[in-house]
């Protein structure tokens, strides 16, 4: 009797990776999603679309606006946008195959990052890429890796201004077996309607231009949210001059060396309100190891050159963007 309702090669057309595919098939989550996906009139509507997460330092950093423009000048265009808050319930299960080899510094810091304010969730379509290469294989491997150690300049991280492992701004999907999954994890809070036009053609006649629907949410999302230089140094001296725990924490433990001490008052002390939060933020990121030495995650993140492999499609060096 088999351990899984989703059919042996059901999911061939959604991923590159074996792995995944062998994992997702016992995945409760991708059983919804193929059932909530269902209805779509066109199943390539999964390889033409992504998403964007534009998380809460992206809102404080003030990086929306560019990210979302030069999303659209390198052919990803908003077609649809809500917003999600992110808990810690759904940050593990939407990282449910790398969390095994975060850090226990960055387990300790992700939950009060995200949960600091409502994430921009924007639907893209992709309208420059290659027949054989799904948007959101494009998107991944445009983005570039979430650690600064492995930037690249051509990278949007890179050129969006990412300032550290966990400051990196965004989320995507790496192809489009997560697309499906990880919208369905979504849609829990945010349902299928706000994204129901591009994917089901179901749209309500006189429904609101994406881009103004995008517009609105994000003021929405920056007025619930402080602007943030997001610097380390300035942190620390705005922190420094302050009564309380973290500004203790700044005048007697200043480097990162102190970063464990940091870590103990967080599990002890509520963060300060209003910018304040974002200063014990900054330092945290910026001090923290994100990543457990030596262990690997369950699923790696995909590679577009999976993607050209199958098509046979000739291996060449490419940024994909």
């Amino acid at each position: 009797m088999p351990y899984s309702a989703i059919g042996a090669g059901a999911l061939d057309p959604l991923t590159r990776d074996p792995r995944k595919a062998e994992a997702y098939r016992l995945d409760p989550y991708m059983r919804e999603a193929l059932d909530s996906l269902a209805p779509m009139p066109d199943p390539g509507v999964l390889d033409r679309h992504t998403f964007v997460v534009l998380k809460p330092d992206a809102v404080a950093g003030r990086r929306c606006e560019l990210i979302l423009g030069i999303l659209r000048s390198e052919g990803w265009h908003p077609v649809a946008a809500t917003t999600v808050r992110f808990d810690p319930l759904l940050v593990r299960e939407l990282w449910r195959y790398q969390f095994n080899a975060a850090s226990a510094q960055r387990i300790a810091v992700v939950d009060p990052l995200l949960s600091t304010g409502r994430s921009l969730l924007v639907l893209l379509e992709d309208r420059d890429r290659p027949a054989w290469l799904p948007a959101s294989a494009r998107l991944t491997a445009a983005k570039g890796a979430a650690e600064p150690s492995a930037a690249r300049s051509t990278d949007l991280r890179t050129r969006i201004g990412r300032v550290n492992g966990l400051y990196n701004f965004m989320h995507t999907a790496d192809e489009p077996a997560d697309v499906a999954r990880e919208l369905q994890l979504f849609s829990y809070q945010a349902g299928w309607d706000w994204c129901a036009g591009p994917l089901f053609g179901t749209a309500a006649p006189g429904a609101t231009d994406p881009r103004e629907t995008v517009t609105r949410l994000l003021a929405e999302v920056e007025a619930e949210i402080p602007a943030h230089d997001l610097d380390v140094d300035a942190s620390l001296g705005r922190l420094a001059a302050q009564q309380g725990p973290w500004g203790a924490c700044a005048r007697d433990w200043p480097e990162p060396g102190h970063v464990e001490e940091w870590l103990g008052v967080l599990r002890r002390a509520p963060l300060p309100p209003g910018s304040a939060r974002w200063d014990v933020l900054t330092v945290l990121t910026s001090w923290i190891d994100c990543n457990e030495a030596g262990v690997r995650p369950i699923i790696a993140t995909g590679t577009a050159d999976a993607w050209r492999a199958s098509a046979g499609e000739p291996t060449r060096e490419a940024t994909y963007a």
